[in-house]
Formats: C-alpha cells, sequence, structure tokens
C-alpha cells in the first residue's frame, strides 16, 4: 500500500508527458477536445492520474477547461506579449544583475559564444529540436549569471508555454539566422561591460521574436502548416534513423570481410 502514492504519481507524469507530446506533435491542435477517458484506455491507466494531469496543464496554461469538457488552448498574440514581457524584466534585471557585480567572468563569455556557435551549427542543418534546446540553454545561462534563484524557477514554469511557442517558429526558419546574430550582440555588449548596450540587446531581440510571432498568427492556418511541417519532421527522422540502420548494417559487413 506504501507504493500506491508513488505509482499514481509516475502515472500522472506518464500523462502529462503524453498530452504534450500530442500537441508538439499536433496530434492535439487548438481547440481539439482532450478525453480523459480515451488517455486512459490508450495509455493503460485510470482516469485519476489523466485528469490530475490535465490539470496541471490547465494550470500551466496547455490547456482550457470549458463547461463540459476541456480543449487545447489557443496560442494568442496577448500570451505571446505577456510571456516576452516577463521574459524582458528577468533578463534585462539579469544583465544589470551581471554588470554591476563586476561582469561576466572570460569562461562565461566563451560558454554563450560556444552555446551560440551551437545554436548557429543547429539553424544550418536545420536541427530544430537541438536549436531550441540551444536557445533555451542560452538564455538559461543569463539568468543563472546573474544569480537569482527566482527568475530560474519562473523561468522554469514558463517553460512548458515557450517550448509551445518555439515549435510556432518553424514557419519562418529565417528567423533563426537574425536569432544567433541578435545573440552574438548580446555576447559583445556583456563582454564590453556596456549596461545600456547590454539591455537593449536584449529589448531588441525580444521585440524582434514578439514580431515574428505576430506576423505567424496572422495567417489564420499556422496550425494547419504546422502540422503538416511536423508530418514532414516525423518523414525525415524516420528516414534518418532507416539509413543509420542501413549504414552500421553494412559497416558490420565490411568489417566481416576484412577480417576474413
Amino acid at each position: 500500500m506504501k507504493d500506491m502514492p508513488r505509482l499514481r504519481g509516475n502515472s500522472v507524469e506518464i500523462a502529462t508527458n503524453e498530452i504534450i507530446r500530442k500537441i508538439d506533435n499536433f496530434d492535439f491542435c487548438t481547440g481539439d477536445v482532450v478525453s480523459d477517458a480515451d488517455l486512459a484506455k490508450e495509455l493503460g491507466i485510470s482516469r485519476t492520474p489523466v485528469r490530475e494531469a490535465m490539470q496541471q496543464l490547465i494550470s500551466a496554461g496547455l490547456l482550457e477547461r470549458k463547461a463540459t469538457h476541456v480543449i487545447v488552448k489557443a496560442i494568442t498574440i496577448s500570451d505571446i506579449i505577456e510571456i516576452l514581457q516577463v521574459r524582458e524584466c528577468m533578463e534585462c534585471k539579469s544583465v544589470e544583475l551581471i554588470l554591476v557585480d563586476k561582469g561576466l567572468l572570460q569562461s562565461q563569455i566563451e560558454e554563450l559564444r560556444t552555446v551560440n556557435q551551437e545554436l548557429s551549427k543547429n539553424v544550418a542543418n536545420g536541427d530544430f529540436d537541438s536549436n531550441f534546446s540551444s536557445d533555451e540553454v542560452f538564455h538559461k545561462k543569463i539568468l543563472q549569471y546573474a544569480g537569482n534563484t527566482r527568475f530560474l524557477d519562473i523561468n522554469s514554469r514558463m517553460r512548458r508555454q515557450s517550448d509551445r511557442l518555439r515549435w510556432i517558429s518553424v514557419l519562418t526558419p529565417w528567423r533563426y539566422t537574425e536569432t544567433v546574430q541578435e545573440h552574438e550582440n548580446i555576447i559583445d555588449c556583456l563582454a564590453r561591460k556596456d549596461l545600456k548596450g547590454s539591455q537593449e540587446a536584449v529589448r531588441k531581440h525580444l521585440k524582434m521574436t514578439e514580431d515574428n510571432y505576430r506576423q505567424i498568427l496572422e495567417n489564420s492556418q499556422w496550425d494547419k502548416m504546422l502540422h503538416e511541417l511536423n508530418n514532414m519532421r516525423v518523414a525525415q527522422q524516420q528516414l534518418k534513423k532507416r539509413n543509420s540502420t542501413v549504414y552500421n548494417s553494412s559497416q558490420s559487413d565490411f568489417n566481416k570481410i576484412q577480417a576474413g
């Protein structure tokens, strides 16, 4: 009996991750009904942990409760502006905290450049998953260097909504190249210990991000286009996996011939 809370906790996590996965992969699109009964049957668990998971995602802003059902919450420009406003407050204050405390160490500046170089490589390779990860790491490091743990906590709680926003940006891939340069501008200002310039670079970066999201959401078919792009992404991943399997098999055969 002592294991029951742990087991239910695991089931809640499983259900939460599955709902997020379906939203990220556009199996669940904006306005779709999320059925606790269907998910429970699909996952082979009871409805109680599924409902708990759904409540967590309602609180996180991914789902929305209607009178008789729960749906995938629409992404609005108001949501985006609010998230970016919070980020602007945290990142501009972080820059101030960093620079009034002697600035960044050379090793920290190099860390930011390395992350941004990795982002640039991911952009060139069209590796969206790694791209998002590198972008997240870049901004999180600025918060970490400031030493304000509350900023990190807020950033962590906003992550689920921010991750969903990042997938929208695959509709404007040229924006990634701009992002790399804007990051570089932020690093250069921090390296020069230019407080005003650093904060202006952060604000410009976030304003360009907002403008990009506005451009996307003005197209009423963006949700459908993302669904199609995701189908293409899945097909590419399957092809890459198949090619890797074929290569490894061929390499193994070649090695056997050499050994013989």
